[in-house]
């Protein structure tokens, strides 16, 4: 059924929710993200600036609705009040959510930070996870929430403050095979080869045929440059976990770097599954071995695989342009990727040198000047 919206103005500002980056430019689609992402939307759904972009479409007697539920102490209370604004779901769709908002509510709040920040995590948005999980260390100190701090320092790159945070965990549960195994990974790149050798042989004793054991193994012999044995040790790990493939994908980066891209290349025929992430992986293949043309057909590949609509995908595929100087094309992936995560910092820095490339040195020194301002702002914040 048609349903109008309760705002009838034309609205250009949209509000954006912090921790999803969705934007949103009515209140119907306000409360239908919170309905759906009530958990990524508890700062924001009665917040000033929310209150303040309700008033602009012209809606204050809503906003002194949102201003009386703002003062109800229960969280599930707020939250359903704030969905029956105006009609838009049904009473079957509210009691649904009733059960869960109460389940939730009865849970620590130290989890229920924790449980936010996994899902940035599980997305690849570790920035974005960390100061929860930091709100959530300071209300209760777990092995848990150390591990995941480690992920997601891990997940930037930032192999020393992982192994900080996983060596508290490792403290405080010394059995527990995942903070094992993540901790070994963290000391291998720092190259404490013996403290990872002695978790990777305790680990192996509880755990004889998990897959991760010989590709940490692996991992251990390629830092210290024993390329013959860390790829006897990958080909172990796909023999014990085909369906997994994460592995091959490391063993073909490893050929990569050496140079071996037909070894590289059969590396990934391992795989069953051709999805996005293996097209990205065969296109960085063919992109080190100079064949652009091949590059680009397997990032348009990437691009128009099934639910691959991502900015840096797109991003990704303007830069294979960007090296091809096909300018008019990588103009065209980026503003794409711009339209789908303007906040996104791998898509505004391949944008900022498109802009380069095209000359427009004003609009590329100011891109470049903001985002390393943000950065910088949110890299003192978050690290």
């Amino acid at each position: 059924m048609l349903q109008f919206c309760i705002s009838q103005q034309l609205n250009k500002a949209p509000f954006v929710f912090r921790l999803t980056g969705i934007r949103v430019y009515s209140l119907e689609e306000a409360l239908y993200h919170v309905f759906h992402h009530w958990r990524e939307s508890v700062d924001d759904f009665l917040s000033q600036e929310m209150m303040a972009w309700v008033s602009e479409l012209g809606l204050s007697f809503v906003v002194a609705n949102m201003q009386e539920i703002a003062e109800e102490k229960r969280f599930t209370t707020r939250i359903l009040r704030f969905l029956q604004l105006i009609e838009y779901f049904s009473p079957g769709e509210l009691s649904g959510l009733q059960s869960a908002l109460e389940a939730w509510e009865r849970r620590c709040e130290w989890e229920k930070l924790k449980e936010r920040a996994d899902y940035f995590v599980e997305r690849g948005h570790p920035f974005k996870a960390l100061p929860l999980y930091k709100r959530a260390l300071q209300l209760e100190e777990n092995a848990a929430l150390f591990n995941n701090i480690g992920v997601a320092y891990m997940q930037l790159s930032l192999a020393k403050k992982a192994a900080g945070y996983l060596a508290r965990a490792y403290a405080l549960e010394p059995d527990n095979i995942s903070v094992m195994l993540h901790y070994t990974e963290a000391a291998i790149l720092r190259k404490q080869f013996e403290t990872a050798t002695q978790i990777l042989e305790k680990a192996e004793a509880l755990v004889p045929d998990s897959a991760d054991i010989p590709f940490l193994y692996g991992l251990m012999a390629y830092k210290q440059k024993n390329y013959n044995p860390a790829l006897t040790y990958y080909e172990k790990a796909i023999k014990l976990d085909p369906t997994t493939p994460y592995y091959a994908y490391k063993m073909a980066d490893m050929y990569k770097e050496m140079g071996q891209y037909k070894q590289a290349l059969h590396a990934l025929s391992k795989i069953a599954g051709k999805d996005a992430e293996y097209y990205v992986k065969e296109a960085e293949i063919h992109a080190a071995a100079g064949d652009v043309p091949a590059s680009l057909r397997c990032m348009r590949n990437a691009t128009s695989a099934e639910g691959a609509n991502t900015a840096n995908l797109w991003a990704k595929l303007a830069e294979y342009y960007r090296h091809d100087y096909d300018w008019r094309r990588a103009e065209k992936a980026i503003t794409h990727a711009l339209e789908l995560a303007p906040d996104n910092d791998k898509v505004r820095l391949e944008s900022t040198r498109i802009k380069k490339g095209l000359g427009r040195t004003r609009e590329y020194q100011a891109g470049l000047a903001d985002m390393l301002k943000n950065f910088k702002g949110r890299y003192r914040a978050d690290v």
